[in-house]
Order: structure tokens, then C-alpha cells, then sequence
């Protein structure tokens, strides 16, 4: 398979990127209330029970947590769609986005099924 814009890669790779997949990624920042004292309540008793059905129903595939304190992210997680307005569905129904712990950005991204980590 020749495509020009991958003329650097080699066939070996091409070949893997053959499989490559459209998934929606979720970039959850810090909200205004994020430190409020209320916060690990429903963090750890309303929204991660919520990601937990997700997760079970293998709507969302990964979850990370952001641990560097210095910045405002505060987690990734990536769906097993290509479905941004699902997607945005699901985070509107989260208890810590309604909270206003959290933001978040919706964007597409690719990868290869099967991937996970270690």
C-alpha cells in the first residue's frame, strides 16, 4: 500500500497502521469547584462509580488520572466510539462535571486496537 503521505514509513508500520482506529479522547481539567471540601466526596462516591459503569460497559477503555499537581489537568480517558456527541452525552451526566469539579475537552484521536498497558 503506497500513500504518499506516509512515503517515510516503513512497510513493516504500514502495515500495523492498516488496523489504526478512530477513538474520542477526554481531557478532564480542573472546574471552579474543584477545591472545594466537598470534592473528594464526589469524586471518590458519585464519579467514579459513574466512570466504573463506563468502564464495565466498555464504553471507555482507558482512564488516567493526572498526579502532577502543578497543573491543571486532572485526567484522560479514551471511548470506545468515534461518537463526540455520545461522548459529550455521557460527560454531561457525570456528577463531577455537574459539580463543577471538572471540565472537559472532547477530541478525536486514533489508535490500534489491542493496545493497552503493561
Amino acid at each position: 500500500m503506497s500513500n504518499p503521505a506516509f512515503q517515510f514509513t516503513s512497510p513493516e508500520i504500514m502495515t500495523k497502521l492498516a488496523s489504526i482506529k478512530p477513538y474520542v479522547l477526554v481531557v478532564l481539567t480542573k472546574g471552579e469547584n474543584y477545591g472545594l471540601s466537598d470534592t473528594p466526596r464526589i469524586i471518590q462516591s458519585e464519579h467514579l462509580p459513574y466512570i466504573f459503569e463506563q468502564r464495565r460497559d466498555n464504553d471507555m477503555v482507558l482512564t488516567m488520572p493526572v498526579m502532577d499537581n502543578e497543573t491543571n489537568l486532572a485526567a484522560v480517558a479514551i471511548y470506545n466510539t468515534k461518537d463526540k456527541e455520545e461522548v459529550k452525552r455521557l460527560m454531561d451526566k457525570d456528577p463531577a462535571i455537574i459539580a463543577g469539579v471538572f471540565n472537559y475537552e472532547i477530541v478525536t484521536g486514533m489508535g490500534l486496537p489491542g493496545d493497552k498497558l503493561p
